[in-house]
């Protein structure tokens, strides 16, 4: 090859690389591929992350509606324990509580003179009650002398639709409260 043939397929070569960087047709597409993943991963992770507050605020709201809905209360039948029940699986809506992901638990805990914590009563949806008389430890200046408290315990295994990925799978999501009877010193249980 001579010089001149050299030369000129080297000119060839630099106005092809010149009219291609000058080319601007397909740098819309390259950004687009280049971004998308990005996109995909900040929407399926936002969604995950909106569909846990939500259940999560769900969690809350439950474990206060049954806490103060027992609390309202003087004496506890079968019937009524099963309406407060029904009443959190209504606050729980549109979510599954069935296949045992919604547990709930309620228990009256009684105080001795002493400040010593035992369950009184309790009853649970699919979760297993505290069994009677069973001691407890309450958070710190909760345990008044010759009281009662009711303790809601709501617990729920959250597994996003999508997201897992940036979830890790499922989330225990969990909530207790604390609250005194409001009509009675001591909140009875008893059959229909």
């Amino acid at each position: 090859m001579s010089i001149r043939a050299i030369s000129g397929m080297t000119a060839a070569l630099r106005a092809k690389i010149a009219r291609f960087s000058r080319d601007k047709r397909g740098v819309s597409a390259v950004e687009f591929a280049i971004i998308l993943p990005f996109m995909a991963a900040l929407y399926l992770g936002g969604t995950a992350l909106t569909q846990g507050i939500i259940v999560k605020r769900k969690v809350v709201l439950v474990t206060h509606t049954v806490g103060d809905l027992v609390a309202r209360d003087n004496n506890l039948t079968d019937a009524e324990i099963a309406a407060v029940f029904d009443a959190a699986k209504a606050v729980f809506a549109p979510y599954a509580w069935n296949s045992n992901l919604l547990k709930i638990k309620v228990s009256s805990i009684n105080i001795d003179a002493a400040g010593n914590a035992k369950v009184g009563w309790s009853d649970a949806f699919q979760d297993t009650a505290r069994p009677k008389n069973s001691t407890v430890t309450l958070p710190p200046g909760l345990n008044t002398a010759n009281s009662s408290i009711i303790w809601a315990e709501v617990s729920y295994n959250f597994t996003p639709p999508i997201g897992t990925a940036f979830t890790g799978g499922t989330l225990p999501m969990t909530d207790q409260l604390y609250i005194r009877p409001r009509l009675v010193t001591t909140v009875t249980r008893s059959a229909n």
